[in-house]
């Protein structure tokens, strides 16, 4: 059965990618006095706004459409909590996980829901797709560097540096990014498209891979597609870049040609691939992703 939350993304998300621009203009218009940092003091009363996270889910309040909560209206001490500030906007604005919670924290909103995060970053605005990915990609930061790797002892927040501070060995750590690659392969009218493992049933989409040590993000496309699918590229061209905060992913997004073979999928990956026109394109993901928005200009090209 095709996942029909990803259905509906995709009838609501085919619109050119003009609009994304827009809303991204939009974005830096509204939200220039936006000033992001990594801070860990509590400098309010309980006048902050918080993001939650709770067993790897957010808190959303669907009458308000909103997951930005006023503090003052939850019942919370963020210093209980696994936290870390992420920004400020005239309010100091933190990242808060209270998986360990057992009690409800609201006393103020009408309704709070746990939503998957990944389906709220693909139905949601440029500016609030940034503070999702930034707040779940700095607890994932703090909860994956509570010790230090290199003496075991705790690590301390160094605020000249934003980052980790291991004082035995006097070794900073900051936030790590892992590059992906994302190749959009085109044959002629033809787009390449497959369905990964891991994918909901009917779900296809461009190739992807990690970028390996000592590899340029170029020739990580051509191994991951001959490690793939079993054909060689050409022509790759650099389209654009997204994070990606599952856990810290920096997708990067690139269209190139088919250069000769047949398709042979690596099964331990791969469930399906096959060269579609845009007459018959499968579902996809939604523009609000750099993999649909690659996918949406193969349309734009060839419509």
């Amino acid at each position: 059965m095709r996942n029909p939350i990803m259905v509906d993304l995709y009838q609501l998300g085919a619109s050119p990618r003009k609009s994304f621009w827009i809303s991204l203009n939009i974005f830096f218009t509204n939200w220039i006095y936006m000033h992001f940092k990594r801070f860990f003091d509590i400098r309010g009363t309980n006048n902050n706004i918080l993001i939650i996270f709770k067993n790897n889910k957010i808190l959303y309040e669907p009458n308000l459409k909103t997951f930005l909560l006023e503090e003052n209206l939850l019942d919370i001490k963020i210093k209980d909590h696994l936290f870390v500030g992420i920004a400020n906007n005239g309010k100091d604005i933190y990242a808060v996980d209270v998986s360990d919670s057992t009690y409800d924290l609201n006393i103020g909103y009408k309704n709070l829901v746990e939503y998957d995060l990944r389906h709220l970053l693909a139905i949601s605005e440029p500016k609030d797709i940034v503070l999702m990915g930034r707040a779940n990609q700095l607890l994932h930061w703090i909860r994956s560097n509570k010790y230090s790797g290199y003496s075991g002892k705790l690590n301390e927040f160094n605020e000249k540096e934003q980052a980790m501070y291991c004082s035995a060995t006097s070794s900073m750590i900051y936030p790590q990014i892992a590059p992906c690659v994302l190749a959009m392969i085109t044959r002629g009218d033809e787009i390449l498209l497959a369905r990964n493992n891991l994918f909901p049933e009917g779900l296809y989409s461009v190739l992807a891979g990690f970028v390996e040590v000592s590899e340029s993000a170029e020739e990580t496309v051509e191994r991951e597609v001959m490690e793939e699918v079993g054909i060689k590229v050409k022509n790759i061209e650099y389209v654009g870049s997204q994070p990606w905060p599952f856990p810290s992913q920096l997708m990067l997004g690139f269209k190139c040609k088919h250069d000769s073979g047949e398709i042979v999928i690596d099964e331990n990956e791969i469930v399906e691939a096959d060269w579609f026109s845009v007459d018959n394109l499968p579902y996809v993901p939604p523009t609000t992703s750099l993999s649909g928005k690659l996918i949406n200009l193969f349309v734009e090209d060839h419509s």
